[in-house]
């Protein structure tokens, strides 16, 4: 099984590739799996050091269960155990959960990618005991706890780390996001949850991979990142940096990431057109052909569209200078 050790560099959270005009709730087989393969391949050959599939960018609540399947059994056939691939396992309970974890780690996932169940306001007992019935069903495969308060209705706050520390030995890693309503506390608490579950890896957002660094050292070994499929090169390098200890370099990148078009018009409105904006600003980059986003989460307004438009094409140039 991997361990925290086998997580460094940037673990990107791919999009699911629509054919065009396959966006309606009636199209059942929408995942263009070519442009999968394709994606997949090329993320590897410029560097990313880990996939994880099938979260929210990812598109995780418009696909059917067949779709699923056979977008992760591409994404896994076309990483060949290159890379480590966390399958996208976030369901409603744990049983179904368990069903799915099951299911990818016999088409050969290396882990899994799962946030809490998505109904009933978790408790710190009920998230923690979650992820140690998970590790209880399947012991032989990793976690990735996706710790997003955006999505999840919890904050993941250090009290929840210290009972996966003692309780869920198969947690390795998570996508780690923080509170960001409370943004000057995030690196304290960030730094205070790393000493509280010593066998995860804890995974920043790309751009703010110098402050994680400040508040954790070198137990800050990756990223995660969504940017990296518009092209990766940036965040790569950014990794380069991290790797080399190089923080004034992890920092000019950083400020460069965000001197670019906001691709969120309004913070607070995030959680509403988070697919959509990733979309948008896949196309325009280029690197990929992610295509439309799916039924439901299709709307979205102009003034957005616009600025998740900008921050693609401004990223295709940035991206320029790493190659």
């Amino acid at each position: 099984m991997l361990t925290a050790q086998d997580l460094t560099g940037i673990s990107a959270m791919v999009p699911t590739p629509c054919k065009p005009g396959q966006d309606k709730w009636d199209d059942e087989q929408s995942v263009d799996l070519d442009e999968t393969a394709r994606m997949i391949d090329h993320l590897i050959r410029d560097g990313v050091g880990s996939i994880a599939a099938n979260g929210t960018t990812g598109e995780c609540a418009a696909l059917s269960w067949e779709e699923k399947l056979a977008f992760t059994e591409t994404v896994i056939a076309t990483a060949a155990k290159r890379v480590p691939v966390f399958a996208g396992v976030t369901t409603l309970g744990t049983k179904e959960t368990v069903k799915q974890m099951r299911a990818f780690r016999e088409m050969g996932a290396d882990g899994c990618f799962v946030g809490l169940p998505l109904w009933q306001t978790p408790t710190i007992e009920n998230s923690v005991q979650f992820y140690a019935d998970m590790g209880e069903a399947v012991p032989d495969m990793g976690i990735m706890v996706y710790a997003n308060p955006f999505f999840f209705k919890s904050t993941f706050p250090t009290e929840f780390w210290v009972g996966v520390g003692k309780r869920a030995p198969t947690v390795i890693c998570t996508k780690y996001v923080g509170n960001m309503r409370d943004m000057p506390n995030v690196f304290a608490e960030l730094a205070a949850s790393v000493e509280a579950a010593p066998n995860c890896a804890f995974l920043p957002i790309d751009a703010f991979a110098p402050l994680a660094y400040a508040a954790a050292g070198e137990r800050i070994k990756g990223v995660w990142s969504t940017s990296c499929a518009m092209g990766p090169e940036p965040v790569v390098a950014m990794m380069d940096a991290l790797a080399a200890g190089d923080v004034a370099r992890m920092g000019e990148i950083a400020h460069a990431m965000h001197d670019l078009p906001n691709p969120l018009v309004d913070i607070h409105k995030f959680a509403s057109y988070n697919v959509q904006v990733e979309k948008e600003r896949c196309n325009a980059a280029g690197y990929i052909k992610a295509g439309p986003a799916r039924a439901p989460y299709r709307d979205l307004p102009d003034d957005w569209r616009a600025a998740a438009q900008a921050n693609g094409k401004a990223w295709a140039e940035f991206r320029k200078q790493f190659q």
